[in-house]
């Protein structure tokens, strides 16, 4: 994310017209994020690894060009911005439905996770930059609130329109909503000004060493291929990503400050927010492969309600649990969760896997952009924007690969608990100062 300072946003539009206009992308972005997670495997089209390609697509390429998106963002201004990304969107989204391969499938969805990182770095961009203080916090927790609700329906809409028959509508409708979306933003949103940003660099060689190392990273962890090609993959994207760094290190306006993440200082904090999402997203796609109704889907659904009762939960326990135990205790929770999954149930380790990634991110984003000085909390945010976002790739591509080799969703759960545990050991050697 681009270091910024933004002027208030000034816009004729009415709150009332301008929230929701704001907060549907993020609904459909909610619901895409459990989708596809829990109704892979019913997808006609997609065979062997392609599922977990089709779902990690999407987060690749989010996580890879988030930055890049505030970066334009901020040269065309986050009207034109939302309006790119709302249309980028609905057409890669609509286009599975005119495809037949599930090489083409995954394409889109790369394309896809583009324009949905455009319309991530605008609305963060609008409400940011609201001149009321008041505005911007209720912009924030609807954002969050939504967000939250439209991943809660994802699994439940999934489950619908598949036992119907009818899952090419699961592209047509979200492709609607954000052309509408797009078009009003393109009527109602030209005049929103943020001011001349500091830095309106756009450094396309990094983003595309990032998105090119971490797509190789995360070839590594699928099914697909043989195990020398997947080491092959893992260890080129390794070293991509060593000279991403680099670049960073050597650049006075990096995508990414890569300084900010030794262990001491933020590491630990980006860690537990890569480790959080994870779990959230490979819940949701291995728990959903063995669900074949609404009903069976329904602890998959209130996931994200859990998730949203853990990020309230963080406020209420903060004050009473240092920084480190506190990530420690949130990921232990969600470890404990995947355990209950393999030997009692998935209603009960939905609410402990719920708590654990609600809390975790609570507490990972609070430490995160508290532990700096306002001059790098833009750098700081971009931080945080990516980790998420690299959670969520891999959580799938983990989740998903261990499932393809074993076969078995009870040895899945315990062993990503046993990878989590280590994450929750790892920390207690952190000795940086962490505050929220």
């Amino acid at each position: 994310m681009s270091v910024s300072v933004l002027s208030p946003a000034r816009s004729l539009v009415p709150k009332k017209i301008l929230f929701p206009l704001l907060l549907v992308p993020m609904f459909l972005g909610g619901v895409d994020s459990t989708l596809f997670n829990s109704i892979a495997y019913d997808l006609p089209v997609l065979t062997d690894s392609w599922r977990l390609w089709f779902i990690d697509g999407y987060t690749i390429a989010l996580a890879s060009s988030v930055v890049l998106g505030s970066r334009l963002g901020a040269r065309w201004g986050p009207g034109v911005t939302l309006a790119t990304g709302l249309f980028v969107f609905a057409l890669a989204g609509a286009a599975p439905a005119l495809l037949d391969s599930p090489a083409t499938w995954t394409a889109t969805r790369f394309v896809q996770g583009f324009g949905y990182a455009l319309i991530v770095s605008s609305v963060a961009s609008v409400i940011g930059g609201l001149p009321n203080t008041t505005e911007r916090t209720l912009g924030y927790s609807l954002w969050i609130t939504t967000y939250s609700i439209g991943a809660g329906t994802g699994p439940l809409i999934g489950r619908a329109f598949v036992d119907m028959g009818a899952y090419t509508l699961l592209f047509w409708l979200p492709a609607a909503v954000a052309v509408v979306c797009g078009v009003l933003a393109t009527l109602l949103l030209r005049g929103i000004d943020l001011g001349q940003a500091v830095s309106q660099k756009i450094d396309v060689a990094s983003s595309a060493l990032a998105f090119l190392g971490f797509g190789l990273f995360v070839a590594g962890l699928q099914s697909h291929g043989e195990a020398l090609g997947r080491m092959l993959a893992t260890v080129a994207g390794c070293g991509i990503l060593a000279v991403f760094c680099m670049r960073q290190l050597r650049s006075r306006d990096p995508l990414i400050d890569v300084r900010m993440l030794p262990f001491s200082r933020l590491g630990a904090c980006s860690l537990s927010l890569v480790v959080g999402s994870a779990c959230y997203t490979g819940s949701v796609f291995l728990f959903g492969v063995q669900s074949d109704s609404l009903l069976s889907i329904l602890p998959v659904s209130v996931l994200a309600l859990w998730v949203s009762l853990g990020g309230f939960a963080f406020h209420k326990l903060q004050s009473r649990f240092s920084p480190v135990h506190m990530l420690q205790v949130s990921l232990a929770a969600c470890a404990l969760g995947l355990v209950v999954a393999a030997f009692v149930g998935l209603w009960p380790a939905s609410f402990l896997i719920g708590l654990g990634v609600g809390v975790s991110m609570a507490s990972g984003d609070a430490y995160l952009l508290g532990s700096v000085p306002p001059k790098d909390v833009a750098r700081a945010a971009a931080l945080q924007e990516t980790s998420l976002a690299v959670g969520a790739a891999l959580g799938v591509a983990g989740f998903g690969g261990i499932f393809a080799a074993i076969g078995s969703v009870a040895g899945t759960s315990v062993i990503a608990a046993v990878l989590v545990v280590t994450v929750v050991w790892a920390l207690r050697f952190n000795r940086g100062v962490i505050t929220a």
